[in-house]
């Protein structure tokens, strides 16, 4: 079976990818995706790949983000479920692993070992909206790039007590009324946890809310309302704010044509600084991020463009900031540039790409992801 699509996650580290050696998989075709707990605080060192998952992401409690590791790729078979003998493929079942850092054992919902959930390390089912939109980012990925449809199991028991399992805890362990028979196990589709998956006893990632992650990956929910924040001091105000945008609606792009970003999907804008559906993304703010774009019909070789506008008030443009280049490759052309300034009150700042081929292409795709610190 052939591995088709991309094979590397864009932005993934590949400094302990094991595909290419002693514990390499076996070809598939990805359909659906476990989620694992790594109960710890580290990224492990899975014995040299043999336990491995084909990622592993590690939060940035300070920097609210998750840097992810690669280990295999993605049409690649991981090791980090148990398979039995005689029974059904786990692993090599088209199943994409992910393992998270951190813990889904309710006795360490507050503190794990003198340290404080939420501050240093994440307790996954009571996860803040940043991590899970930052888990929903790889979802929409391996959506868009492979097909694994956006659903999920809809029982995640908790590994502690939960109603749903009275008299067992925790209850997300062993044989739960969560765990899919062998049979629904080889038809399924979408993404479960470690817990839900045959001839397996562990029970993560708990009651992770997980539902929530593939609202956010579907861009379909508005975002959470805000509760209102006490006035920062000076410690409290290097805390960023984080935001996550979205342009969905493919168009096109004549050559020499410079066109402003519509982000039509908001996932996550925590300073409030982009209009809804609106092409701005930030006011009145330092920013520091990446913008990932996905075009197609750029010809080997040939450039795109991409760069940074601010408007005044009016909408009247005040300031265009030199491009950065993305060359053309065979197939779809990817791009990331980083976004990295500060925009005054008064000002918005807004994204321009432009190609400078002899056809018309098409913008198929562009994301933000970035921490904004208001002025």
């Amino acid at each position: 079976m052939a591995r088709t699509g991309p094979q590397k996650i864009p932005g993934a580290s590949q400094a302990y990818f094991y595909g290419a050696g002693r514990y390499s998989g076996s070809d598939m075709e990805v359909n659906c995706g476990v989620v694992h707990t790594t109960e710890g605080m580290s990224l492990p060192s899975y014995n040299g790949g043999s336990m491995a998952p084909n990622v592993t992401g590690v939060p940035n409690m300070k920097d609210r983000t998750i840097r992810w590791y690669q280990h295999f790729d993605v049409d690649e078979s991981a090791r980090a479920l148990a398979n039995k003998l005689g029974g059904v493929d786990t692993n090599t079942a088209n199943v994409f692993q992910i393992e998270l850092v951190g813990t889904c054992d309710d006795k360490y919902k507050t503190s794990w070992s003198g340290k404080q959930a939420g501050v240093d390390y994440l307790h996954w089912p009571t996860a803040p909206e940043w991590a899970l939109a930052e888990v929903a980012w790889l979802v929409r990925w391996l959506n868009q790039q492979h097909g694994i449809p956006l659903t999920c199991v809809k029982d995640w028991l908790a590994y502690g007590k939960d109603s749903r399992r009275p008299g067992i805890t925790p209850a997300s362990y062993g044989p739960s009324p969560a765990r899919m028979s062998m049979s629904a196990w080889r038809s399924f589709k979408g993404w479960c946890g470690h817990q839900h998956v045959p001839e397996n006893d562990h029970g993560d990632p708990g009651s992770m809310n997980f539902a929530r992650v593939i609202e956010l990956a579907k861009g379909t929910t508005s975002k959470p309302t805000q509760p209102a924040q006490p006035a920062q001091n000076e410690e409290e105000s290097d805390v960023p704010r984080y935001l996550s945008l979205g342009m969905t609606k493919a168009f096109t792009l004549q050559p020499g044509e410079w066109a402003s970003l519509a982000w039509d999907t908001e996932w996550a804008d925590q300073d409030d600084g982009h209009p809804a559906k609106g092409q701005t993304f930030a006011t009145g703010a330092h920013y520091n991020g990446m913008l990932h774009v996905r075009a197609d019909g750029v010809a080997r070789g040939d450039e795109l463009q991409v760069r940074l506008v601010e408007d005044d008030a009016s909408g009247k443009t005040v300031k265009n900031f030199p491009p950065t280049e993305v060359v053309g490759t065979s197939g779809d052309t990817y791009g990331w540039v980083p976004i990295v300034g500060v925009v005054g009150n008064g000002t918005r700042v807004k994204a321009q790409i432009c190609h400078f081929g002899k056809a018309p292409i098409t913008i198929e795709r562009a994301e933000i992801k970035a921490h904004i610190w208001p002025l």
